[in-house]
C-alpha cells in the first residue's frame, strides 16, 4: 500500500471557495490514478455532495461510520466519473459525539481499508471542531482565500491559528483570481499577497464564470476541455504531489504584472 497524505482545505472565513477547491483537487488526483476520498467536515451545513453532485446517493455519513458503526462499504460512495474517487457526507445534525481520538482512528483505519494515497478534509468557514478535527490528522493544510482584503486577512488568521494546533505544514491557494483587476492595481497581486498572509504559495485559480456555473450543477473539472482553470487544478495537484511546476504553467495568457504587482 503506498503512504496516505491527509490535506485539509480550510479557512476562517467562508465564501471563498473551499469545498470546490476541495471537490476538484480530489477530481484531478483521482484522473492522475491516486485513490482519492473526500471526506466532508462542514457539519450541519453538508454542501461538499451538492457540489459533487452526489446528494441523491447520499445514504450515511461520517457520524455513522465513526459513531454508529456503519460499515465503510455502505456510506462511502464511489463517484462513478472515476474509480479512483470516493466520498463521505457530513451528517446534517451533529451534537458533538466525533471526538478527536474516534476521528484519528477512523483516518487510521480508512485509509489501508480502501488502499488510499490521499485523504481531503473538507472544513467548515470558522475555527471550529472541524478544524481542529482536521488539524490533528492533516499532513498538509490548504488555505484558500480570494484576493480581497477581508479574506487575506482571514488567511493570516487561519495561518496563526493552525500553527498554534501543531500543524506543520501550510499552504495558500488564490482563488477566483481576478488578472485584469491586478493589472489595473485595484487588487493586489501575489507577491502584495504572500506578504500580507505570511502563507507560502502552492496555486492560483483564476476567476472563471463557467466554473462558477459549473460546481452549482454538480459538475467537476473532469468535464471541462483545456484551459487555465483546468491547469490550475492539475499544476496544484502535481505541486501536492511533490513535483516542481512553474506558478502560471501551461496557462493560455501568462502576465508578470500580476506576480510583480
Amino acid at each position: 500500500m503506498s503512504e496516505c497524505n491527509v490535506i485539509m482545505v480550510t479557512s476562517c472565513k467562508g465564501g471563498v471557495g473551499k469545498t470546490t477547491v476541495a471537490a476538484n483537487l480530489g477530481m484531478v488526483l483521482a484522473l492522475m490514478g491516486k485513490k482519492t476520498l473526500l471526506v466532508d467536515c462542514d457539519f450541519g451545513m453538508r454542501c461538499l455532495d451538492l457540489v459533487m453532485g452526489l446528494e441523491d446517493q447520499c445514504m450515511y455519513d461520517l457520524c455513522d461510520v465513526i459513531v454508529r458503526r456503519v460499515s465503510y462499504d455502505k456510506a462511502i460512495i464511489r463517484d462513478e466519473r472515476s474509480q479512483n474517487l470516493f466520498f463521505l457526507a457530513a451528517p446534517y445534525k451533529y451534537e458533538g459525539d466525533i471526538t478527536q481520538k474516534s476521528f484519528e482512528k477512523f483516518i487510521k483505519s480508512v485509509a489501508p481499508a480502501l488502499d488510499l494515497e490521499y485523504i481531503i478534509i473538507d472544513t467548515h468557514g470558522g475555527m471550529g471542531d472541524e478544524v481542529k478535527l482536521g488539524a490533528a490528522v492533516c499532513d498538509l493544510a490548504l488555505i484558500i482565500a480570494t484576493h480581497q482584503s477581508a479574506s487575506l486577512r482571514a488567511a493570516e488568521q487561519t495561518n496563526s491559528y493552525l500553527t498554534e494546533l501543531g500543524v506543520k505544514k501550510t499552504r495558500l491557494i488564490i482563488n477566483c483570481f481576478e488578472k485584469q483587476s491586478v493589472i489595473k492595481s485595484e487588487l493586489p497581486g501575489i507577491i502584495d499577497i504572500i506578504d500580507r498572509t505570511y502563507v507560502k504559495l502552492i496555486g492560483i485559480i483564476p476567476s472563471d464564470p463557467l466554473f462558477i456555473l459549473a460546481q452549482r450543477k454538480g459538475i467537476l473539472i473532469d468535464s471541462f476541455r483545456k484551459s487555465d482553470t483546468v491547469m490550475a487544478f492539475r499544476n496544484i495537484a502535481l505541486r501536492v504531489m511533490g513535483e516542481t511546476v512553474p506558478l502560471m504553467e501551461d496557462f493560455k495568457r501568462r502576465n508578470r504584472k500580476i506576480i510583480m504587482k
